[in-house]
């Protein structure tokens, strides 16, 4: 029989999964000024202060007690969640900040180290998250939210087998929403996707009394996996409802968007992303929709914008969004070459569906062979399926092509 504190852990992934799997040049200086067309056109949008007047109680009480760990760990939670939904690392480094004695400790507490391996998570540092999230299970087996964030690096990194092993102990230290959402999405990546789909589907609909979070997270799970069926009419549903559940998640928006762009609905995207220019992806998917609309000056501002952000991360020494910075090649820049070379490093570490698409689309378009051999290699190796390749990288096509001949 679980412990008190075991239970409260395994109930750990519905508080916490926002933080967790919600979970990427020549300058244009010569690009005509963009005027807005009317004085209530927005921008950018800075985080709300509200958001950051609702963490006031916990930094004065993190100041006045140091030593309660309650309110340094809600605190860190609160930061990385305005972190994700702004797309602003520097509110990451202030959870870090909020960490960091609990982390200096010689044996720091065990929560510590699963948040801390979730904002390492958010930094792209992949391998170090995994390294604390082992000492974390090693002391706390049945840690739900460290599982699950170990499925969730895994299953992004491409390891199928092992984010399945991390999935299955959610059996016992999660709910059954959470397990069987996660071991589902692994073997929908892994060779079973049409299987997968229908499972989860038939499983019935997130319950509405669920965190919204987790509700969003299953939603967007199915919609990927419809969407990688072919069936881009059910993905948009799936979509829709996360939209409904998830609010502003800005992970959710930009699954939409690339949805609507990938199907030829650029209108659609400027309409759904318009006033997030102050979060980089969604800008991204904003200027890319603009110049497929050919709008001019609106494109050639967002475009310069969003140029400008990469050269300050770039200063920054931070590359943790190589899939956007290939995207904004490919898309805006229109450079192929250019492209493929960023996709190839975005590819060494992580390989979600998005990373795929991109990476092909680049390969194919700077007929890039050796690129395109390593792809279809590694799907012929994972089982991994997606029809909307559009290539003979697909291995439902190549299955197609074989029969016919």
């Amino acid at each position: 029989m679980r412990t008190p504190a075991q239970q409260q852990r395994a109930r750990a992934p519905q508080r916490a999964l926002a933080a967790l799997l919600f979970a990427g040049c020549a300058a244009l200086a010569g690009a005509a000024p963009y005027v807005p067309a009317s004085d209530a056109t927005v921008l950018e949008r800075v985080p709300a202060r509200s958001e950051l007047e609702r963490l006031a109680p916990l930094r004065a009480a993190v100041a006045a007690r140091p030593a309660d760990l309650e309110a340094a760990l809600a605190l860190a939670t609160g930061y990385v969640g305005i972190g994700r939904r702004e797309s602003d690392p520097r509110f990451i480094a202030y959870a870090e900040s909020a960490l960091l004695p609990w982390l200096a400790q010689p044996s720091p507490p065990e929560r510590a180290l699963v948040l801390q391996a979730t904002a390492l998570q958010y930094l792209h540092q992949f391998d170090a998250a995994l390294a604390l999230l082992d000492r974390a299970l090693s002391r706390e087996p049945l840690d739900g939210q460290a599982w699950l964030t170990r499925a969730s690096l895994l299953e992004l990194r491409g390891d199928y087998a092992a984010a399945h092993r991390a999935c299955a102990r959610l059996v016992r230290s999660a709910d059954e929403f959470t397990a069987l959402t996660c071991l589902a999405s692994v073997a929908g990546r892994s060779g079973q996707l049409a299987a997968s789909y229908a499972a989860l589907r038939a499983s019935g609909g997130p319950d509405p009394r669920l965190p919204a979070p987790l509700r969003a997270w299953r939603l967007s799970v199915l919609a990927e996996m419809a969407e990688r069926l072919g069936d881009d009419r059910a993905a948009e549903a799936h979509l829709e409802e996360a939209r409904r559940a998830a609010g502003d998640d800005p992970y959710v928006k930009a699954s939409y968007a690339d949805l609507l762009l990938r199907t030829g609905r650029p209108r659609e995207v400027l309409a759904l992303l318009a006033g997030n220019e102050s979060q980089d992806p969604l800008l991204l998917r904003l200027a890319i929709a603009a110049k497929r609309l050919g709008t001019g000056a609106q494109a050639d501002h967002l475009a310069q914008l969003y140029e400008e952000r990469l050269r300050a991360a770039e200063r920054d020494r931070d590359y943790t969004h190589q899939r956007e910075q290939a995207l904004y090649l490919l898309d805006v820049r229109d450079d192929p070459r250019g492209a493929v070379e960023v996709a190839r490093r975005d590819w060494a570490t992580q390989r979600e569906p998005a990373d795929v698409r991109v990476y092909a689309r680049a390969a194919a378009q700077a007929r890039a062979a050796d690129d395109e051999a390593a792809l279809a290699r590694w799907l012929a190796q994972s089982h991994y399926e997606d029809r909307t390749l559009g290539t003979p990288l697909d291995p439902g096509a190549q299955g197609a092509a074989q029969e016919r001949r």
